[in-house]
């Protein structure tokens, strides 16, 4: 689980590659709105746990390497130009291409812990040469690529992108003329329409994203009407669903008062991942349990249920809303935060 929240969180970090890491997450919760059990909410995680492992034993066997390279810049500073440091930057340039051929060759031979304590130095020197060997290394790097579903959780999380701005563009255009537009005498009541159509939107957006994640198709974003049939069989499930999201919104806009530095890009990445991975979670069994109400013809939820469970979504709303406005004044990048809002986008903006 660690390394497949973590190979989120880099994915996350990186900027377009980062629509993946957002189609991941609306993947999983659509498994559990399929009601195909809680094994299928983390899809991957075996294939994450060998790419873990690889990258930790890559990183550990860096790790003489990274000491060279700080002694040679060490050497260079120290005495530039000098018959050692150029010595120590000959020794740091050869030792680095030696591990780049130790990792590549560990990969090639499948990138196990084995694989990386005996290099197999003479099926190397057999086998290196060899237009199969590296025919092979492709053919396995093809299927790894296709194991991943790069290109189809990437599509998933474009649409689930252009879908959520879709929504939210015109509401939050109006918020900001409202809190924006000083010399502008109707400011208030465009910023008013704004934020109630913001409430309106943030009702639905959260399930409606999941939606297109189970029909495939983006014209589900806009099929407000199954998401209300769907709650009036699950009220109390999409309010308390909805209230998580809300709250684990809240800590990350606090990460948005000063601009992450570019080494540091990967940690509110995964604050990220973190927080918004269960609550999309929760949004799909929601969805899930509502559904299989629906698929048994079961009536819908008394009114005495209802209405309770629209007033905790409501006041789940407008903690929300209240939130982006109070993000907008105290963050850094100001009314950006209030287009770019990591309930259902990407997390990109995070780093400033």
């Amino acid at each position: 689980m660690i390394c497949l929240l973590l190979l989120l969180a880099v994915v996350a970090a990186m900027p377009l590659v980062q629509l993946a890491s957002l189609g991941y997450l609306l993947h999983a919760a659509a498994n559990l709105a399929r009601q195909r059990g809680w094994s299928s909410a983390f899809p991957g995680l075996r294939l994450a746990g060998r790419l873990g492992a690889f990258a930790g034993l890559a990183a550990l066997f860096w790790l003489p390497v990274w000491l060279v390279c700080d002694l040679s810049y060490a050497m260079q500073l120290l005495e530039p130009g000098s018959p050692a440091a150029a010595q120590w930057r000959l020794a740091a340039l050869a030792s680095t291409g030696l591990w780049l051929m130790y990792v590549t060759w560990a990969a090639m031979r499948g990138g196990r812990v084995r694989h990386f304590i005996w290099p197999a130095p003479f099926r190397w020197m057999s086998q290196i040469w060899r237009l199969s060997t590296w025919r092979r290394a492709g053919d396995g790097l093809y299927e790894l690529l296709v194991a991943l579903q790069f290109p189809r959780l990437w599509w998933l999380g474009a649409r689930a992108a252009v879908g959520a701005l879709a929504w939210t563009l015109l509401p939050v255009t109006l918020m900001i003329i409202g809190q924006r537009a000083h010399d502008f005498p109707a400011a208030a009541v465009v910023g008013l329409l704004g934020a109630v159509a913001m409430i309106v939107v943030m009702l639905y957006l959260p399930f409606l994203q999941i939606q297109m994640a189970v029909r495939n198709r983006l014209v589900a974003m806009f099929d407000v009407s199954s998401v209300r049939r769907l709650c009036r069989h699950a009220p109390w499930a999409h309010a308390l669903s909805l209230l998580l999201l809300c709250l684990l919104c809240i800590p990350l806009y606090i990460l948005r008062i000063e601009a992450t530095p570019a080494e540091l890009l990967w940690a509110p990445s995964l604050v990220f991942v973190w927080f918004m991975f269960p609550a999309k979670l929760l949004l799909g069994a929601a969805m899930g349990y509502a559904a299989g109400r629906q698929r048994k013809m079961l009536p819908v939820r008394h009114w005495l249920l209802r209405w309770p469970a629209r007033g905790v979504a409501l006041a789940s709303v407008l903690l929300y809303v209240g939130s982006l406005y109070v993000a907008q004044v105290i963050a850094g990048q100001g009314a950006l935060v209030m287009v770019f809002q990591h309930a259902f986008l990407i997390p990109a903006p995070l780093g400033g």
